[in-house]
């Protein structure tokens, strides 16, 4: 089994930081909806915290070759749970999208489109060989992501749809593709941003980045920014926010960057970010000095697919609410499970 010891520590910190500020937040939420006060705290150990990291040194273990082996049939079983959430049947109750598989006789939900990054990054490297070199297999491949981009697209979910893309973007520009794919794939991202305002719950949130009537999602926006501008430059300390004490909506998931800035300043904001980023240039790393094409493609793709969610949601706390989770803080079990499989695999690779 191999470590590579600065990503394993840097991964190691980040979870048991985002597992301490968790407990402290979880509390005051849970409190809220329960009488339970380490309801969401014990969720968030067992979900977030301990099985991902438990799934990490099993990809780890299990290394390459064995997710090569079996990529097409992984992506072949996520891509059907993607298509379920379409059916009412498997949708999530009182929920009109399709972001949720559910199943109500085990009362089981979790988020396709997380595991669809994975595992659409896994086939595209497994077949990368063959993308290269054949034109056919080329736009077969471009095919088949317009399909799962098509399908995350109309859940919809155009923040997910968008780190996709990125991870895509990063995979082919670190394993030296050619530069048709980059034209390509830019041409979906400005079809899809143009088609992105047909829903109108998205163009409100446009309106409600300087709209802050209490009745519409422009509150959640305010308390967001309130939040983070009342933490100065040192912030309030450890579990002592005081916007989280009325309640800031989604405060365990999308908006936790917000109670995290509020409780550690401007300077602590700045280290969270300087940790992540050393995680992603050690990612990069790792993909820089990797000869083999599918695992280069692989790494950078998953390097991307991080980065872009981070700084997504750290965006979405300050002009527009996207609904991503931060890794290793976020209550989001599918996200962090995902994040920490593909991990699991970069780090074998070192």
């Amino acid at each position: 089994m191999k470590f590579d010891f600065v990503l394993v520590l840097i991964i190691f910190l980040l979870s048991i930081f985002g597992l301490v500020f968790f407990y402290n937040l979880s509390i005051t939420y849970s409190l809220k909806v329960s009488t339970d006060k380490y309801l969401y705290f014990k969720k968030f150990f067992l979900n977030n915290f301990l099985v991902p990291i438990l799934f990490f040194f099993i990809a780890n273990f299990l290394g390459w070759r064995f997710f090569q082996r079996w990529a097409k049939i992984i992506f072949i079983i996520s891509f059907l749970f993607l298509t379920l959430p379409f059916f009412d049947y498997f949708k999530l109750p009182e929920q009109n999208t399709a972001r949720w598989f559910y199943l109500k006789f085990f009362n089981f939900s979790f988020q396709p489109s997380e595991f669809i990054k994975f595992s659409l990054i896994l086939f595209l490297s497994s077949v990368f060989p063959l993308i290269k070199k054949n034109k056919e297999y080329f736009l077969i491949s471009l095919f088949i992501i317009a399909i799962v981009i098509g399908l995350v697209y109309l859940q919809p979910a155009l923040s997910t749809t968008l780190i996709i893309i990125s991870s895509l973007i990063g995979g082919f520009m670190g394993s030296n593709f050619s530069l048709r794919s980059f034209f390509i794939l830019f041409l979906i991202v400005i079809i899809i941003l143009s088609f992105s305002f047909m829903w109108s719950y998205r163009l409100e949130r446009i309106k409600n980045i300087f709209n802050f009537d209490e009745k519409n999602i422009g509150y959640q926006l305010k308390q967001s920014r309130l939040a983070i501008g009342s933490g100065g430059i040192l912030g309030k300390g450890l579990g002592k926010s005081e916007v989280k004490l009325i309640h800031l909506p989604l405060m365990i998931s999308d908006n936790i960057f917000s109670i995290y800035a509020e409780e550690f300043g401007f300077i602590g904001a700045i280290f969270l970010i300087f940790v992540f980023l050393i995680l992603i240039f050690r990612i990069f790393n790792i993909g820089i000095n990797n000869k083999n094409d599918s695992q280069k493609f692989f790494i950078f793709a998953i390097g991307c697919w991080l980065s872009s969610q981070f700084f997504i949601h750290i965006i979405s706390n300050l002009l527009i609410t996207t609904g991503v989770p931060l890794p290793f803080f976020s209550y989001g079990p599918s996200s962090q499970l995902a994040l920490m499989v593909s991990l699991g695999i970069i780090n074998s690779l070192k």
